[in-house]
């Protein structure tokens, strides 16, 4: 899939929102995390597409090579440098650092608080585990039915299935599904008609967005918010986020007066926003131990946080990217990314 530069700097809104989640507490914002999952559904729809005419071996093999080169070595020095505050203790449960991080709150395993962040990384590999199958051996027309049916079935999941806790609702791939088959639905849609989306965007962009805010508004009106208990509101919480996100992204791919998406700044923090999002929390979290002000914490925080995915950008991840694929041989295409697809 040909690198879409807007799209870089929706990673930056994604992983900036996170960030000002987690270090002010400005409600929703959570949401960044939804954006990620979008464009995660989109951009790895779109490459595995590109990808089917290869032998079936060919095709896992680049794939998996890819994201292999892409998550591993980032992830692994962020279990190392957290380790390095928090000792090892969570080695005892080593095996649900591979795809099941998500499982560690649902399963009431104790982490360093650092980690909590990793559930959004295993949906995505759970996604990378599934998803290539069902591009390769399904035509579009099949695919696009199961998205509709994955985007269908996730909110009746949220609003009728009862887990021990609801905030399992939040970090549990079923539960989420709905974003990342919105992006690979989206991916269909703009491999067959690009300019369809363009020209339709700039009005159906901003009226999707318009429409998220309206229900988080109604939402807050009835007294339903993110951490109300009520199955319900966490199926229409989600899915208001899904609306707003969503409409972002139609924006962008419309490439009206999106300008500003596409400034050198936003973009560098659009690529090293995988390292961003790993670390941020590790971060605030330390510096909320040594210092009171909570501004000073945050901006502080951000800080060590750029610098510290810069370096793994520029040392570990770009490298890695330019390498030649050993299956395919060929030099590596532009690397899209969500989160764990960052």
């Amino acid at each position: 899939m040909k690198r879409i530069p807007q799209l870089d700097s929706l990673r930056a809104i994604a992983i900036l929102a996170v960030f000002a989640y987690h270090g002010l507490g400005i409600r929703f914002l959570w949401g960044g995390v939804d954006l990620f999952f979008i464009l995660s559904g989109f951009l790895i729809t779109g490459i595995l597409l590109e990808a089917r005419s290869l032998p079936l071996k060919g095709y896992f093999l680049q794939f998996y090579e890819r994201r292999a080169r892409r998550i591993l070595v980032p992830y692994l020095m962020f279990l190392l440098v957290t380790s390095c505050f928090y000792g090892l203790s969570w080695l005892h449960h080593w095996y649900l650092y591979i795809f099941l991080t998500n499982f560690l709150s649902p399963l009431h395993v104790p982490y360093p608080h650092p980690f909590g962040v990793l559930w959004s990384l295993a949906v995505e590999e759970q996604f990378y585990l599934i998803w290539p199958f069902a591009v390769y051996f399904l035509s579009c027309r099949q695919l696009k039915w199961l998205c509709i049916t994955l985007i269908t079935l996730a909110p009746l999941l949220r609003a009728f299935v009862h887990v021990g806790d609801p905030g399992d609702i939040y970090v549990l791939t079923p539960f989420r599904m709905d974003l990342l088959a919105t992006g690979g639905l989206l991916a269909l849609m703009w491999r067959e008609k690009p300019l369809w989306i363009q020209q339709v965007g700039p009005v159906a962009g901003p009226s999707l967005f318009l429409l998220g805010v309206a229900g988080f508004r109604w939402l807050q009106h009835r007294g339903i918010n993110d951490t109300s208990p009520v199955p319900l509101g966490y199926a229409l919480i989600f899915e208001s986020s899904l609306i707003l996100w969503l409409g972002i992204m139609v924006y962008a791919l419309s490439g009206w007066h999106v300008e500003w998406l596409r400034t050198r700044p936003l973009r560098f923090l659009g690529k090293i926003s995988y390292s961003m999002y790993l670390v941020h929390f590790l971060f605030l979290t330390l510096l909320r131990g040594l210092v009171h002000r909570n501004q000073l914490t945050v901006v502080a925080a951000l800080v060590l946080t750029i610098i510290y995915a810069s370096l793994s950008w520029f040392l570990m991840e770009k490298p890695l990217l330019r390498r030649k694929s050993r299956a395919s041989g060929q030099e590596p295409l532009p690397e899209p990314i969500g989160i764990g697809a960052i």
